[in-house]
């Protein structure tokens, strides 16, 4: 299981984690100028090995992968299902092995319904729950309360509903500004 600062802070804070859905790529965006993407390009390749190794030492996830331009919308309404049947860290976990360990497109809904299927969920009931659109207003929501703490990348997180820590932060890290919070009665 990939475990993240969020997960040891739990054991031994009393806090809940709750994901939240957040598009990198929305449908609809307007395409990036080539110039820009280029250049943006150029800037992820170049920090990649810092990224693949950061998250081999702390979360002990062997990076492989960073396919470009991954629709998400459906993993995102995939993960509100899967989150109500109870398989929601089960399936947070298989996303980000798909795609970061296994190159696999979960864009795709055969890809994501074996992905589901896989970590326990009914292929058939979770396909048809993410084609029916039943999970876009939830996924909506979350995009709209990231617009609302100004995040404009992944991964995030808030504490409190109000601090905004942006990258994956270590243990201590979070534990020192939980610590910050309760001195000051939060």
């Amino acid at each position: 299981m990939l475990k993240s600062g969020l997960d040891e802070l739990a054991k031994v804070e009393a806090i809940e984690i709750i994901w939240k859905s957040y598009e990198l790529r929305p449908a609809g965006a307007p395409p990036l100028p080539p110039e820009y993407e280029t250049s943006y390009r150029e800037r992820i390749e170049a920090g990649w090995p810092r990224v693949q190794q950061i998250a081999r030492e702390r979360f002990g996830l062997e990076m492989k992968s960073h396919r470009w331009g991954v629709k998400s919308r459906y993993a995102l309404e995939g993960a509100k299902y899967a989150e109500e049947k109870g398989f929601g860290d089960a399936y947070h976990e298989a996303m980000f092995k798909a795609h970061f360990v296994a190159d696999r497109d979960f864009g795709n809904l055969e890809i994501l319904g074996d992905l589901a299927a896989a970590v326990g969920l009914d292929r058939a009931d979770f396909l048809a729950a993410v084609s029916s659109g039943a999970y876009a207003p939830p996924v909506d929501a979350d995009i709209g309360q990231a617009q609302a703490y100004g995040l404009q990348g992944v991964p995030a997180t808030i504490i409190a509903q109000k601090y905004l820590i942006s990258g994956a932060q270590p243990f201590e890290a979070l534990q020192e500004i939980v610590q910050q919070i309760k001195q000051r009665g939060e």
